[in-house]
């Protein structure tokens, strides 16, 4: 809207800008993949531009998702943003649809104050008196608790009150969970954790109260930080600092994250939220049955596998190294479309390293941070002591020894596996080649040692080639199909200048479609089985023509046969392939849906 002068309001255009930058950034995202979420793009719940945000990047997510052949809904929106249905209605053609019953699996900040409800279990609301306490505003609200800003009117102080959701409706073990968080942090006097004042029941709602800390949470300051990697890193010294101080007492955080830090109006760092923490001592049937729980994104690989044994201080020092990551780099280091995916991606992959999303993080800081993150609890920092000392090194421009050459390599791999899968069989192919030419083979043929050397390295190349495109943000699915018929072509070619039908190499053809498999889509699967299959039956039409070569043996007629019931192998390979793949995608989407609600 315009000002009596024809101008925009400069609020205006900081909101108009704001909102395009959070858009870019969401496109680009989306773009390289994984997924970014609408929600972690999104400030505070009393943040003015809020709706604004939601409104353009909801309609981006739909519009994205849409032109990928999804069909979000009105209803699945409407359970992400309850508080923003008018804004919904405006995206959507069915504006009328009732809205769901809301539910609040997903861990993080609400959008806003929830009505006041007739349902005696349902928590109070702002503005309503809570035993001696008056309620102003919700602050937050999460899987299985609600958070208010109050006063405490008989000490007259503010306080923060974090309450048990489900009220007189929840069961023992969500009651039972609830008092541990309270009795656990009640044990802890750190200055970087948040205090526990008082643990109580009123009105059948397990509470208690916490000292209010006012600023925010480390969430709505990633942009900060990103800015200044050298901040990033003594945030991270102070936190390691206090975790360092829970684990001497004996606990576990187990769910380390953004939204889990709380700052103060002086920007001191405070830990909260120890609904999952554990004893070191001792195992809990509450957190310890091998049940995953934590959070997807940022969860360390013996917490995402259940593995409750595993779970120790390097548990912390990965939750520690997955805030710095996001830190540096402006997102957590495993964000899928869904939980299933991305807990998949937490047990066997790597992060991309934080430089290559962001250049001028310092080399030195990403080592910290990916040492952090490595999958073995033995290969991180033993404690999150020795991360602080660390990072106090890094600081004071001292030398730092996060990780050998050895574990690069390692961690390169894991990252790449792919890339690495190839260029390794590429190499023992290439070994054995040699091997075979110079010292095996009876009667060598020069010009086959030559033509099988070259392909092999145009297939290394190839590789290479498609790895950096595929991290420059060029369209996935294009670049996966191209390196699939990259693939096929170079492997037909060598069983072509091999020229001889009991080669090992045939095997290749099955591997590639099992290979496949692992790119969790069926499309992929049967696109490579068929070029397996066509790869092969082109051996034979090659062969048929001869070429001048004399009638190899591609062409006999006893041959023919074997090549049916290899092709016909391929084909069932490639559907059993495709089925495990369904019945995965199916369980994941289970879980999703139920996560979600």
């Amino acid at each position: 809207m315009l000002n009596p002068t024809g101008k925009q309001p400069a609020g205006t255009l900081a909101v108009a800008r704001k909102v395009h930058e959070a858009c870019e950034r969401f496109e680009a995202e989306w773009k390289a993949r994984p997924r970014p979420r609408v929600e972690d793009y999104l400030g505070p719940p009393d943040d003015p531009d809020r709706p604004a945000l939601v409104e353009e990047l909801a309609g981006l997510e739909i519009e994205l998702r849409r032109a990928v052949g999804e069909s979000p809904s009105h209803r699945e929106y409407l359970r992400r943003f309850p508080f923003h249905a008018d804004v919904l209605a405006r995206l959507f053609d069915d504006p009328d649809e009732p809205a769901p019953e809301m539910t609040h699996a997903d861990p993080g900040p609400a959008d806003g104050p929830r009505p006041a409800s007739p349902s005696s279990s349902a928590p109070p609301t702002g503005g309503e008196r809570f035993g001696k306490y008056e309620l102003i505003s919700e602050l937050a609200r999460g899987g299985m608790g609600i958070v208010y800003k109050a006063r405490d009117t008989a000490l007259n102080r503010p306080v923060a009150i974090k309450m048990i959701l489900a009220g007189a409706l929840a069961t023992e073990a969500e009651r039972e969970r609830f008092r541990r968080e309270a009795a656990l942090a009640a044990k802890l006097d750190h200055p970087n954790v948040v205090p526990i004042y008082e643990v109580g029941e009123q009105d059948g709602f397990l509470y208690f109260t916490m000292r209010l800390v006012e600023g925010g949470t480390l969430a709505g300051r990633l942009d900060a930080y990103r800015e200044d990697p050298p901040a990033a890193a003594g945030l991270i010294e102070t936190l390691a600092r206090a975790v360092q101080y829970a684990n001497d007492q004996g606990f576990i955080h187990c769910d380390l994250k953004p939204t889990n830090v709380l700052i103060d109006r002086d920007d001191t760092p405070r830990i909260t939220d120890f609904g999952l923490a554990r004893q070191a001592s001792q195992a809990s049937d509450l957190t310890t049955s091998g049940a995953i729980l934590g959070t997807p994104s940022y969860m360390a690989p013996e917490q995402a596998s259940g593995d409750r044994q595993a779970i120790g201080p390097a548990t912390d020092v990965h939750g520690l190294g997955a805030i710095l990551y996001e830190l540096l780099s402006g997102r957590p280091p495993f964000r899928m479309s869904t939980m299933m995916e991305t807990v998949m991606q937490a047990i066997y992959c790597d992060p991309l390293p934080p430089r290559e999303l962001r250049p001028d993080v310092p080399r030195e800081l990403e080592h910290i941070c990916l040492k952090c993150l490595e999958k073995s609890p033995a290969d991180r920092y033993p404690t999150a002591a020795a991360l602080a000392d660390e990072l106090a090194r890094f600081l004071q421009g001292d030398p730092i020894d996060a990780s050998g050459p050895l574990q690069k390599l390692r961690r390169w791999a894991r990252r790449e596996p792919a890339v690495a899968a190839r260029l390794a069989g590429l190499g023992l192919i290439s070994l054995l080649t040699e091997v075979n030419y110079w010292f095996i083979s009876p009667e060598p043929d020069a010009s086959a040692h030559f033509w099988v050397q070259t392909v092999l390295g145009l297939w290394a190349a190839l590789t290479l080639l498609f790895q950096q495109l595929q991290r420059r943000g060029w369209e996935s699915d294009s670049i996966r199909g191209a390196w699939i018929v990259g693939d096929m072509a170079c492997l037909t070619m060598l069983l072509w200048i091999m020229d001889d039908l009991d080669t090992p190499l045939l095997i290749g053809y099955p591997l590639m479609v099992a290979a496949s498999g692992l790119w969790f889509r069926e499309g992929v699967v049967w696109f490579t089985t068929g070029l397996a299959i066509a790869g092969y039956v082109a051996l034979y039409a090659l062969a048929g023509l001869e070429w001048g070569r004399g009638g190899p043996g591609w062409s006999q007629p006893d041959a023919l046969p074997y090549a049916n019931i290899f092709i016909a192998c391929l084909a069932l390979t490639g559907y059993v392939i495709a089925r495990v793949v369904k019945r995965i995608k199916a369980i994941g989407q289970y879980y999703e849906i139920r996560r979600r609600g």
